[in-house]
């Protein structure tokens, strides 16, 4: 059974996914706090607890400093999250402006703000992120991921991959002279965040994944068979403590990740960071939604005011966001709660006179994120559920192409999965999509959308084949990451953010990719399909990671002017 010693401070967990007990209470200890708990004031506060926060927690605590750690999202654990699509509904919240008739925007809000899951909805992109606790924010050195806002953050829903940044990228003028002049000055803190995080690629003993064999396929294919490798990620794979003495489970290759992965194998940093903020004395405290900052009157210090969604004071809609609770920092806030949830703080914090940058909110990017699919392919890859194999990890296995004379033409290309609670909605819109290519195709050479195709086939199995019916499918869901232009802003209206993005500069290179993904599933067979998402909201981009602020700096502290 887990156990925890508010003495020593020790903390053990079984990480082993186990449903809640019919007393509603489930098998692992919280680490978080009630809200009466919380103090006045300690040395340091920080907002977020994924990557960013998470690690600034730990740091922090291990520095004898007092520490509190306030989340948005709620404490889940192993067991907790959803596993089908009617879990999943009262966890969905979406914000943002809809573009309506009149002039400007009409806000909108649905759903649980403390929900797993948030569609943010801007002008020329839409965002989705995740809540939980662990951290909106996941930083992996050159990549951004982010989720939930809870207890773990962005690191509960992110696809768990590690990697290092290519030195040709740190040699761009916008990181410090002091890594642009050696990049080599990293490797002690890319080793010091391995040996918490332990990566490793998926084992070469574990059950074959056929979605990983195609990608590997795929890359040969297209003459890049050199740049192919299995991905270090952060899964466990093995049965035993972590660095921070969690007992984790091995993977159970559900392919789960973005959903929260219920057997214990995913390295959050609830599971470690923040577990090793908690044995050093940090406090958390969940349903805590931070507002705005300000310098303390007495001089040193600060005060972070923000809501309590705890109770359901949230339906008290009319005060919610005026009787704010406070705590008091005497040494420095650590914001990391994400690039959109940090710029909202502290654009509200300028407001109200907190000293920070004219540049806070500008230079968005959507981290050049492409989703796409390849359909109807003649190999199995069991990635949109349910499978006839095991699907694996979402990511196991690169293409990297971070080998461009130009940084800015660098891009990996990884294969994907789709879990089980999110495969109602992807099939049907897959499904549509190849469907009408079918028709077409059958129209333009038949006449006539009677006759049967090749084979014999009817119109409804060669869509099964194309979408993944029955047993797993045929399709390859492609997750692509380059480099994207920083057009994006934002700006709070009437005290409500507003994401706005004025175009995409470097859609040309976007281009590029999506054609070799096109070459590489026309050679197996398949139908190459952009993100069907997008025509579904309207036609806009669809990131699944929030934008992130340019030039790459990841940290903001509020007594940093």
């Amino acid at each position: 059974m887990p156990h925890f010693t508010e003495d020593n401070h020790t903390f053990q967990a079984d990480a082993k996914a186990q449903p809640p007990s019919n007393d509603g209470r489930t098998r692992f200890p919280r680490i978080s706090r009630p809200i009466e708990l919380m103090r006045s004031e300690y040395d340091v506060v920080v907002i977020g607890s994924g990557y960013g926060g998470g690690v600034a927690a730990s740091r922090m605590a291990r520095a004898n400093q007092t520490v509190c750690v306030l989340e948005l999202g709620k404490e889940r654990w192993p067991g907790e999250y959803p596993s089908t699509l009617k879990d999943i509904m009262p966890q969905f919240h979406v914000s943002g402006g809809l573009q309506s008739d009149s002039n400007g925007d009409e806000w909108t809000e649905v759903g649980d703000a403390t929900g797993l899951y948030h569609l943010i909805v801007g002008q020329g992109q839409n965002v989705f992120v995740g809540n939980g606790m662990s951290g909106r924010h996941l930083t992996v050195v050159d990549r951004f991921a982010y989720l939930s806002p809870g207890l773990g953050g962005t690191s509960l829903l992110n696809a768990n991959v590690f990697l290092r940044a290519d030195e040709n990228a740190l040699s761009m003028n916008h990181w410090p002279s002091e890594i642009r002049n050696d990049p080599t000055c990293l490797e002690k803190y890319y080793q010091r965040a391995e040996s918490v995080l332990e990566p490793e690629p998926y084992p070469r003993d574990f059950p074959r994944l056929p979605k990983l064999d195609l990608l590997e396929k795929q890359a040969a294919i297209v003459g890049l068979e050199k740049n192919f490798y299995r991905v270090p990620q952060t899964t466990r794979f093995r049965d035993g403590p972590n660095a921070t003495g969690v007992e984790m489970q091995t993977s159970t290759l559900t392919g789960t990740d973005l959903t929260g992965l219920n057997d214990g194998s995913k390295s959050s940093t609830l599971v470690n960071y923040l577990s090793d903020a908690w044995n050093w004395g940090a406090e958390m405290f969940c349903e805590c939604e931070v507002r705005f900052i300000k310098k303390d009157a007495r001089g040193q210090g600060y005060i972070v005011f923000f809501a309590w969604r705890g109770s359901k004071r949230e339906k008290f809609r009319e005060h919610f966001h005026r009787d704010l609770m406070w705590v008091r920092a005497r040494q420095c806030v650590f914001l990391g709660a994400g690039s959109l949830g940090t710029a909202e703080i502290l654009l509200r914090s300028k407001q109200r006179g907190l000293s920070v940058s004219s540049r806070v909110g500008t230079g968005m990017s959507g981290n050049g994120d492409v989703l796409a699919f390849g359909c109807g392919i003649n190999h199995e890859t069991s990635s949109i559920w349910p499978p006839a194999n095991p699907t694996g990890p979402t990511i196991t296995g690169i293409i990297d192409c971070r080998d461009k004379p130009d940084p800015l033409d660098n891009f990996v290309i990884q294969e994907g999965a789709v879990p089980a609670p999110l495969a109602p909605i992807i099939r049907p819109i897959l499904g549509m999509r190849a469907g009408a290519r079918y028709f077409r195709r059958l129209h333009d050479s038949l006449l006539t959308l009677g006759a049967e195709d090749e084979g014999g086939k009817q119109p409804t199995e060669q869509c099964d084949g194309l979408t993944g019916a029955g047993r797993g499918g045929r399709t390859q869901i492609y997750l692509a990451m380059c480099h994207d232009g920083n057009e994006g802003t934002l700006s709070l209206k009437d005290d409500k953010p507003s994401l706005r993005f004025s175009g995409a500069r470097r859609r040309e290179h976007v281009r590029s990719i999506e054609a070799l993904l096109a070459e590489a599933t026309r050679a197996v067979g398949g139908a190459f399909e952009n993100s069907p998402l997008g025509n579904v909201l309207h036609s806009q981009g669809v990131r699944l990671a929030p934008p992130f602020c340019s030039p790459p700096r990841s940290a903001f502290t509020a007594n940093a002017q």
